[in-house]
């Protein structure tokens, strides 16, 4: 039998941020991986400035991922109404606020290769089945056939960051996520797209949907990811499909559909689940964590995933390094990794969840948009709030003082 300090399902953001940080720190950590990389993912391909800082402190830099790699320096965001507005967020950390655009074709590889870099031993094609117990109950490792038959690795810890249909999360028998803690995203990539620049655009373009979105994120000079995303609810009320929902999106939305007259789809459209935080999963067992996307951390406002997945896969480092040291990994011992996740991530969080519900009003939106529209300031806070540059608490606290001292602010 195999043995290992730490392994994790899943070598995406969160596998292998939790393996650079454990790797760094001389543990001996295993990532099994399902697919070969490199390996798509499906997704907005968006790296907020927020999560661009920790990949830098692994030591993936934007020069590092290639030519597929774009910076991005603001966004432009549309309401129902078809009004937009253009901003760039307030510096960060002391300089422009930069995000990326990269395939997770590449950025995954990137990210995996950094914790590989740490010491972090990766399996591929590892297709994991379920969770080894010992005679208490707690958790000791993963069984996984990687083609050749079925494998088990012994562990102290485990770490379950194999997204959103996380075998470790059903071995673990945590419960599914019901309709309305879910949302749908499609993506497709579509070579000719006129107008193109070092912006992220963003349009709540259909009353329908909302606060569901439409996005064009630049991959080069003119080539795009573009898709939309969803909640179940909404969805399922629309009576349409995805697809639908995409083409109307290119061949309607009035900033858009122009500029993709000659454009034409690159590959095939790809949907994915989006887990959101509003799920409040549980993400620590006796001897195990989830984190990233089989723990519901994505952003209910954006859809964002991959910072949070990339903070919650160090906090489970951190929590499992902890339990190593004092040869305790019980689910007492491991609640670090919650504790840390939640002071890092969970404000934001939770202001996203009360955001995305403003968002449901087409009015507001509208109302919003036109502020930012007319004044620089506030569409650059407004654009903030989207890229991790901002509190979004203090967002909401002042979107609320707003309209009772001073509703005027509101009104176009």
């Amino acid at each position: 039998m195999q043995t290992a300090d730490v392994v994790i399902a899943g070598a995406g953001p969160a596998g292998s941020a939790a393996a650079h940080a454990l790797a760094k720190a001389g543990a001996e950590v295993v990532m099994l991986e399902r697919a070969h990389f490199p390996r798509d993912k499906s997704c907005g391909d968006g790296v907020t400035a927020h999560a661009v800082d920790i990949l830098h402190d692994m030591g993936v830099t934007f020069e590092s991922l290639g030519p597929k790699a774009i910076r991005t320096f603001g966004g432009r965001i549309g309401a129902p109404s078809g009004e937009t507005f253009v901003a760039k967020p307030p510096s960060y950390n002391g300089a422009p606020a930069e995000c990326w655009v990269v395939p997770r074709l590449v950025l995954d590889e990137a990210i995996a290769g950094a914790a590989q870099s740490a010491g972090a031993k990766l399996v591929q094609g590892a297709v994991v089945s379920d969770v080894v117990r010992d005679a208490s109950g707690r958790c000791a490792g993963l069984r996984y056939d990687d083609g050749s038959g079925v494998q088990t690795l012994a562990a102290k810890v485990v770490i379950g960051a194999d997204g959103a249909h996380s075998s470790v999360a059903r071995s673990l028998r945590v419960r599914s996520a019901p309709k309305r803690h879910i949302g749908f995203a499609l993506r497709a990539y579509y070579d000719g797209v006129a107008g193109l620049d070092d912006l992220l655009e963003i349009y709540y373009y259909d009353k329908r949907i909302l606060p569901g979105y439409g996005w064009v994120f630049p991959t080069g000079g003119s080539t795009a990811n573009v898709g939309v995303g969803i909640y179940a609810g909404e969805l399922d009320r629309s009576s349409r499909k995805l697809r639908d929902i995409l083409d109307e999106f290119i061949a309607t939305e009035p900033n858009v559909k122009d500029r993709f007259r000659d454009a034409k789809p690159v590959g095939r459209a790809i949907g994915w689940p989006l887990p959101v935080s509003t799920l409040n999963r549980q993400s620590v067992f006796d001897g195990a964590m989830l984190c990233g996307d089989a723990a519901a951390l994505v952003d209910p406002l954006t859809g964002e995933g991959i910072w949070t997945a990339l903070v919650s896969g160090r906090t489970a480092a951190h929590a499992a390094l902890a339990g190593l040291r004092r040869n305790d990994t019980s689910r007492h011992a491991l609640a670090a990794h919650e504790r840390e996740c939640r002071a890092i991530v969970g404000g934001y969080l939770s202001s996203g969840r009360l955001l995305k519900n403003l968002a449901k009003s087409s009015t507001l939106l509208d109302l919003i948009v036109h502020r930012a529209h007319t004044n620089a300031y506030y569409a650059s806070r407004a654009i903030g709030y989207g890229l991790g540059t901002i509190d979004r608490r203090r967002a909401l606290r002042s979107i609320v003082l707003k309209a009772v001292f001073n509703p005027s602010f509101f009104r176009k």
